[in-house]
């Protein structure tokens, strides 16, 4: 006896079905952003910090967990927090995972530029604030990623001149003459 597998489903709706299937579990399908990467990263520079889950992307929830070491900034933009000399490591850091988390739920389009720009701002702000590296990205490919991102036209101008300052630094380390131990 031979069975249908598709129950009795016209075409169409078997291509309903799988469109469905498609799409990731608890996520809805992406709506098209019409505004430019400008817009979109002066959002995203302009949003205050809170510790509040209020909202798919606040930090809480965006990172699934809470956030401690942003306590010390709260109520402060991202921007101002990136652009300030005297922010902790740790805070940084926590920017950092946001950025990369929020590029990997945009597939495309000014949100992902925007998230990516967030990612590699607080990479910068550490380099630039403390001297540290706070990912395994060589100097190498922070330096270019920092240039590419730099030259981007819709780039907020305080984020370009981090991004010109961490890349002479990521310069300075790749040509440093390194001690043997």
């Amino acid at each position: 006896m031979e069975r249908d597998s598709t129950q009795g489903l016209s075409p169409h709706q078997l291509a309903r079905l799988l469109a469905l299937g498609a799409k990731a579990p608890g996520r809805p399908a992406a709506s098209p952003d019409l505004r430019s990467p400008a817009q979109v990263l002066d959002g995203v520079l302009g949003h205050r910090l809170t510790l509040d889950e209020v909202g798919p992307e606040s930090l809480p929830a965006v990172l699934g967990r809470p956030c401690e070491e942003l306590l010390f900034d709260l109520g402060r933009t991202l921007g101002e927090v990136l652009l300030d000399p005297g922010v902790e490591l740790a805070t940084l850091g926590v920017l950092k995972d946001y950025g990369k988390a929020l590029a990997r739920r945009r597939e495309e389009g000014a949100r992902c530029a925007a998230a990516t720009a967030l990612y590699y701002a607080a990479i910068a702000a550490a380099l630039v604030a403390h001297g540290e590296r706070i990912t395994q990205h060589s100097y190498e490919k922070l330096e270019g990623a920092f240039a590419r991102l730099a030259a981007k036209p819709w780039m907020a101008p305080s984020v370009k001149t981090l991004f010109d300052r961490a890349g002479l630094i990521c310069l300075r380390e790749r040509e440093a003459p390194r001690s043997e131990p």
